[in-house]
C-alpha cells in the first residue's frame, strides 16, 4: 500500500504544474487567451511524466505495486498532456493554465530558453516558464510579452491586436498599436 501512496503523490505533484489553488484572481483587461499547442504541452510535461512512469516501473520491480500501477501512470500522463491549457494575458499580468496569476512588474524581461521562453523574475521573484511549440507565431508572442513587461514599468496599459490583422505584417501591427496611458 505504501507503493500506491508514493505513486499517487508523484502523480499529484505532476498535475500541480498546471493547476494550483490560489487566492490571486486575474486582474486587468484580458488582452489575449492563447491555447497552448500540443507540442508545447508535451515539452512542458516531458520531465514530470518521465519521472512518474519511472517511479511506477521501479515500484513495480522492487516493491508491492500492483501490475496495473504503470498503466495508471501512463493514463495520468496521457490525461495531463491532453488537458487543454491556455495562456491568459491581461493588462496587469499573465496566468498559465490554472496556476497563480503573476503581475508584469514581477518580471524583469523575457529570454529564450529550451522549449520556449523564460520570464525573468526581478529580485525576490521566481522565474516563470512560457512553453512554446516552435511555430512561426512564437516570435510575435515573445515580442508581445516583452512589450507588456516594458509598458507595465512605464505605468501604462497596452491593448494590442494579437495576432496581427490579416494582410498586415507584425512590424506594421506593432507600429499601429494603440497605447493608452492610465494611472496605476
Amino acid at each position: 500500500m505504501i507503493s500506491l501512496t508514493v505513486l499517487a503523490i508523484f502523480i499529484v505533484i505532476s498535475w500541480l504544474r498546471v493547476g494550483r489553488p490560489s487566492r490571486r484572481s486575474v486582474s486587468g483587461a484580458v488582452v489575449l487567451h492563447a491555447g497552448m499547442p500540443l507540442l508545447a504541452r508535451i515539452r512542458m510535461h516531458l520531465v514530470p511524466c518521465t519521472v512518474v512512469l519511472s517511479v511506477s516501473v521501479l515500484l513495480l520491480t522492487f516493491s508491492d505495486l500492483p501490475w496495473w500501477g504503470p498503466f495508471a501512470a501512463i493514463g495520468s500522463n496521457l490525461g495531463l498532456v491532453a488537458l487543454p491549457t491556455r495562456y491568459t494575458l491581461t493588462t496587469s499580468g499573465i496566468r498559465i493554465g490554472w496556476t497563480p496569476f503573476r503581475r508584469w512588474t514581477e518580471f524583469a524581461g523575457v529570454a529564450r530558453a529550451p522549449g520556449g521562453a523564460r520570464l525573468q523574475g526581478v529580485a525576490g521573484s521566481r522565474d516563470k516558464r512560457v512553453w512554446l511549440s516552435g511555430s512561426r507565431g512564437d516570435d510575435e508572442f515573445l515580442q508581445m510579452l516583452r512589450r507588456m513587461i516594458r509598458t507595465a514599468y512605464q505605468g501604462r496599459n497596452i491593448l494590442v491586436d494579437f495576432p496581427p490583422k490579416s494582410g498586415e505584417s507584425p512590424g506594421e501591427a506593432a507600429a499601429s498599436t494603440d497605447i493608452t496611458s492610465t494611472a496605476m
